[in-house]
């Protein structure tokens, strides 16, 4: 008995231990080195700052797009995937005349990426961007060539999407660096967008749309961003374009940090908060009816991380399952650092970025540092991640290729009803697993990667079948799925 107890907590060791090879860096084979020494040679006063990975060309393969914040004249870079992961720069045409007020059809567009969406629901994901402080522009995407649109006034540092009136059209929400007032642009019948009453909020408001409370509203997550003090709000849908701030009476001090991310991040099924208060990273469990109290120790290890944040209101946090185990991990960025927290259930997350040799840094600049999706189609989501240059001076990125064992996985592509084809705020459960679609970004930080169609990864770890269930925002409509087979990409459709 007594061997077999030993056999037993040695096999048990050695599961939980990490493989010797998590990650590998295939920055050189995919070709990505090649092409950013290429790029910085030509312009040596580019400023990266963000990583983005976009299906552009809507083959479904994603590529990858690197911003600058240096003007038209220093443009991001952009390189095509032929979806083995093998990357193809993509010439920026710089003889086209680019900028703010340009129109002229560009190869891609940037600046940086603020947030990538189908905006006109023609089935090609569209960007809103940025080309310098106080320059943004949106740009449709027309069969792989990007034209400038008109349809909403578009720059801003924090955007996010989602049906706040429950008309069934997708509404738009910035907020500004001078001004603690929430813009909102509702959505028309038409496609286009009209002003309303803005949201009374806080400076350059950072707002995630979620419901909190289950009553099938979406309540605002907000945070200050910025150079400005850290504050954090959070303001409860009433129905007809109002909001309460509830925040005290919800759980949070207004000043005692951030709101970072949301999601299920103890598998009940309610949306959670994840939040930076100083130098800390802190759980906030939902009970369901929008009251959160923080877990102690949700975060492990958090003495020992090298790197901690050194300014709070940079970057976000998002859940996404690296090792496809069925618990979802958390990745989190901000200025100087990039977290990865594996999931142990139950609330609880334990620091990985050694482990599984993630670099932990990120530029000094605003929100580089976080961007995940599965390059070569293999079922793992890669990373790719702030890196040195070619010259071991200037910024560069490394694509860490997922190595870590093959274990089962799911893909749930969904498609909302005309006015909110992407789904924003839909109910996604994948085999006990929860997530509510939200689309939100910050500066240079996305809340997922981007599909031509909203697209979801799950881990299911050795289940070969799963039930799903979509419930679909603000209809109400549920579609269930039952034994799904596992290693697949499924759609589900809110018409169908």
């Amino acid at each position: 008995m007594r061997n077999l107890l030993a056999v037993a907590l040695c096999s048990l060791l050695a599961a939980s231990r990490p493989p010797e090879k998590a990650f590998s860096d295939l920055t050189k084979e995919s070709g990505i080195e090649e092409g950013v020494a290429r790029h910085w040679r030509d312009y040596p006063k580019i400023w990266l700052s963000g990583l983005t990975l976009v299906d552009l060309d809507g083959d479904g393969a994603l590529d990858l797009h690197i911003g600058s914040h240096a003007g038209p004249k220093n443009p991001a870079m952009t390189f095509r995937n032929d979806g083995r992961g093998k990357f193809t720069y993509v010439d920026p045409e710089i003889s086209i005349p680019r900028g703010p007020r340009e129109s002229a059809p560009l190869p891609y567009p940037g600046g940086e990426i603020r947030l990538p969406w189908d905006i006109n629901e023609d089935g090609k994901i569209d960007l809103l961007c940025s080309w310098h402080d106080g320059g943004g522009a949106l740009y449709l995407n027309d069969g792989g060539k990007f034209k400038r649109s008109e349809i909403l006034d578009p720059f801003s540092r924090a955007v996010a999407i989602g049906d706040l009136n429950g008309d069934g059209r997708v509404d738009y929400l910035a907020g500004h660096d001078r001004s603690d007032k929430i813009s909102v642009l509702l959505g028309r019948k038409d496609g286009s967008f009209e002003k309303s009453s803005p949201i009374p909020g806080l400076l350059e408001s950072g707002a995630i749309l979620v419901d909190l409370d289950g009553d099938g509203k979406l309540d605002l997550v907000v945070s200050q961003r910025g150079y400005h003090p850290t504050k954090r709000m959070i303001l409860r849908n009433d129905g007809d374009l109002k909001f309460t701030p509830v925040t005290s009476e919800a759980g949070l001090d207004e000043n005692g940090g951030n709101i970072h991310g949301v999601g299920d991040l103890n598998g009940d099924g309610a949306p959670d908060l994840l939040c930076i208060e100083g130098k800390s990273f802190v759980v906030y469990l939902n009970d369901g009816k929008g009251h959160f109290t923080a877990k102690p120790d949700a975060i492990q290890g958090q003495d020992k991380i090298r790197n901690k944040p050194h300014y709070t209101n940079w970057g976000g946090a998002v859940l996404a399952d690296l090792d496809n185990d069925g618990i979802p991990d958390l990745l989190l960025n901000g200025r100087n650092f990039f977290l990865v927290f594996r999931g142990l259930g139950g609330g609880t997350y334990a620091p990985m970025n050694e482990a599984w040799g993630i670099p932990d840094g990120a530029w000094s600049a605003v929100d580089e540092g976080l961007c995940f999706g599965d390059v070569d189609n293999d079922g793992r989501l890669d990373l790719v991640v702030c890196s040195k240059g070619p010259e071991g001076r200037e910024k560069g990125v490394m694509l860490l290729h997922n190595d870590l064992p093959r274990r089962h996985w799911l893909r749930v592509r969904l498609i909302g009803r005309e006015g909110n084809r992407s789904a924003a705020g839909a109910k996604l459960v994948v085999g006990g697993q929860t997530e509510q679609i939200a689309h939100w970004g910050r500066q240079s930080f996305h809340s997922y990667y981007a599909a031509t169609v909203t697209e979801r990864h799950f881990g299911l770890g050795d289940r070969e079948t799963v039930d799903v269930a979509v419930t679909f925002h603000p209809s109400g409509k549920r579609v269930e799925k039952k034994g799904v087979k596992a290693d697949a990409t499924i759609v589900i459709e809110e018409e169908k």
